[in-house]
């Protein structure tokens, strides 16, 4: 009898050892890797698991397990970028080209679960508190202060709200990029304008430098050659101006004299030559 029950216990235990292993086999394992934190879940209860879980191999058997990434997640992915269309406080509509990257901390993973959901319901909270941040932070200055700022201030202000609205619930932004920022066209124009006139008033004014010192070259020229005259004609005037003009007119009668011409130089009374050459009488 008693060898009956036993053999009777030990197929029930077999049987029960088979229905676990199959139920093992059929439910599963949940792997977390190094990179992950898991949310445990009773799908009968409805009970979470206090804790968060890390790396490991845990069965699935009456739980139900969400995995988080504690990877940096970037959007848009592949290194792009997204534009949104946002208006500044004196309602211009411009376009802010960016991207941005986030992470979440391992320790927050049941809060998060339990407040906002899934990685995907996750991803969309970012996105929105994204969007909002953008807008607010255009909305706080004007168009034309925003392209007269730098593009890293604009970023730091829409990080500095994205901050605001995701650091207390463990969503932290590790980097943001504003890749660049699109005026609306009548403000392009205008600021084109701008940049054309003042372009035209440096070209004038360059020209009108490059006038004023032409007239001046020639006013120094002009009164270098006006000090020239004054001082030939002071050196003439005199006993001594009229014995170096002698002296010359003799200089220049023997150079003519020396030289290969048929001219004839005939004296005067006055003092001044006649030239003239023997063919022309």
């Amino acid at each position: 009898m008693l060898k009956d029950l036993m053999q009777k216990a030990g197929t029930i235990g077999v049987v029960l050892a088979g229905i676990a292993v199959v139920m093992i086999l059929f439910f599963g394992f949940n792997r977390v890797d190094e990179y992950e934190v898991a949310v445990k879940r009773n799908p009968v209860t409805g009970a979470v698991g206090e804790a968060p879980y890390r790396q490991g191999l845990y069965h699935s058997i009456l739980r139900s397990w969400t995995n988080y990434s504690t990877r940096e997640i970037q959007y848009p992915a592949a290194g792009g970028s997204e534009r949104l269309t946002a208006l500044t406080s004196d309602q211009l509509q411009i376009e802010v080209d960016a991207a941005f990257r986030y992470r979440i901390d391992p320790d927050s993973a049941v809060g998060l679960y339990l407040q906002i959901g899934e990685p995907a319901a996750i991803h969309g909270f970012v996105y929105n508190t994204y969007r909002s941040a953008v807008r607010d932070a255009v909305a706080e200055i004007p168009a034309a202060a925003i392209l007269s700022r730098d593009r890293a201030a604009i970023g730091d202000r829409i990080d500095e709200l994205m901050a605001t609205g995701l650091a207390p619930r463990g969503i932290y932004v590790t980097d943001f990029f504003v890749r660049e920022i699109v005026p609306p066209a009548t403000l392009r124009e205008a600021i084109e304008n701008k940049l054309s006139r003042e372009q035209q008033v440096q070209a004038e004014a360059y020209q009108t430098q490059v006038v004023a010192e032409q007239a001046n070259q020639k006013r120094a020229e002009a009164e270098g050659i006006r000090d020239a005259q004054d001082i030939i004609a002071t050196s003439l005037t005199g006993v001594s101006g009229q014995r170096y003009l002698y002296w010359r007119y003799l200089e220049v009668l023997g150079e003519v004299a020396n030289g290969q011409n048929n001219m004839v130089i005939a004296p005067t009374e006055g003092g001044i030559p006649i030239f003239f050459t023997p063919d022309s009488q």
